[in-house]
């Protein structure tokens, strides 16, 4: 190769070079990560809240003698509520985590061109629309849940104010609700959990073998 050359594609080496592989991997296996343990938090929140519905149909079971129900109920509405608000930084985490992910995925494309580039633009346009549509279910099921908690956490202060079996007869129907509400929770938690797998399928990076 001539020597006048060896300038001009050290150049146009180091203005077209991407990321390096490991760090454009790393960033793929951080948002894998993430979603993995929201997926693992969810699970606990789901059991938590499960629990939760347990001992308050027991305050109504045992109403003759209440008080080991509604105590056990207050202890299991406490660790639902703080796996809740860990599920919830774990989100929010991930939401910076995954702008990271796209804005690193764009800087690549930038640096392709012809088919590889498209497949790789289509791929992220697909990730990235799931993404936006998963985060725009989620915060609609985050209402869901501060509800769910509020009329749980009411019924708690209701039976501290009076707990026997005639003011656990007269609030049946608020209990109902509350209970109603805390199964739609579910539910929800349970779709919000497919659609996060569903989103680590398209999205991750897993850990080279050592």
């Amino acid at each position: 190769m001539h020597k006048f050359l060896l300038p001009i594609l050290a150049l146009t080496l180091a203005t077209t070079t991407p990321l390096p592989a490991s760090e454009t991997a790393e960033r793929a296996r951080e948002m894998t990560s993430n979603l993995e343990k929201i997926e693992s938090l969810i699970d606990k929140t789901i059991k938590e809240l499960r629990e939760a519905l347990d001992q308050l149909n027991r305050i109504a079971a045992e109403s003759d003698k209440p008080r080991d129900a509604f105590e056990d109920y207050t202890d299991q509405l406490k660790d639902y509520k703080d796996v809740q608000e860990t599920l919830s930084d774990r989100i929010n985490r991930f939401r910076t985590v995954a702008d990271a992910r796209f804005k690193d995925w764009e800087g690549d494309l930038s640096k392709m061109e012809g088919d590889l580039k498209n497949i790789s633009q289509e791929r992220m346009n697909k990730a990235k629309q799931e993404y936006e549509n998963v985060d725009k279910k989620v915060r609609t099921i985050g209402a869901k849940l501060t509800k769910a908690v509020d009329k749980l956490q009411e019924v708690q202060t209701y039976f501290t104010t009076e707990l026997n079996s005639a003011s656990i007869q007269a609030a049946s129907k608020v209990t109902d609700a509350a209970k109603k509400s805390a199964d739609e929770v579910i539910q929800a938690l349970e779709e919000m959990k497919a659609d996060y797998k569903q989103l680590k399928a398209d999205t991750s990076e897993s850990k080279p073998k050592e």
